[in-house]
């Protein structure tokens, strides 16, 4: 009898542990193809991340999974270029010079501190309007990275 019971308690926890797998995948929003992997926390960064930074120098491409991230891996070094999604066109825009919104209701997938970028304040502003959150400009933004990698000793 209890090996009866053993052999049915493992055939739900298999059984659970499948399904379970099948519902987190059909949730998983689609990320599109991986571009390449976080130098500052080594998350795979895909093409139709919300929070996909690119950072171009002169002789490479390279991605980030956040503007935490970014800042993190470009303080003090030459870039030619960063580039970050535009929340409303799911562009690429020049990130300085956008807007930030953090601590909305919303919370993007795979992000170090959950931001979405703004090419226009006007924008950032209706989300927030919309969703919670603060709008901070890029260098605000960067100084507010520059101590949340601090606290957590990146």
């Amino acid at each position: 009898m209890k090996t009866l019971l053993s052999i049915t308690a493992l055939i739900l926890i298999f059984t659970h542990i499948i399904f379970s797998q099948q519902a987190r995948d059909a949730l998983r929003p689609d990320l599109g193809e991986k571009v390449g992997t976080c130098n500052a926390c080594g998350m795979d960064v895909f093409d139709k991340m919300l929070t996909k930074v690119e950072i171009t120098t002169d002789n490479e491409t390279f991605y980030a999974c956040g503007m935490g991230c970014a800042f993190g891996m470009t303080e003090g070094k030459t870039f030619t270029s960063m580039k970050v999604v535009d929340f409303p066109t799911v562009s690429m825009i020049e990130a300085d010079g956008s807007y930030f919104v953090i601590g909305s209701r919303l919370t993007p997938v795979r992000a170090m501190i959950p931001v979405f970028a703004f090419g226009s304040d006007k924008d950032a502003e209706a989300f927030v309007n919309t969703y919670g959150g603060m709008v901070y400009g890029y260098e605000q933004f960067k100084e507010f990275a520059k101590r949340v990698r601090e606290k957590r000793g990146r």
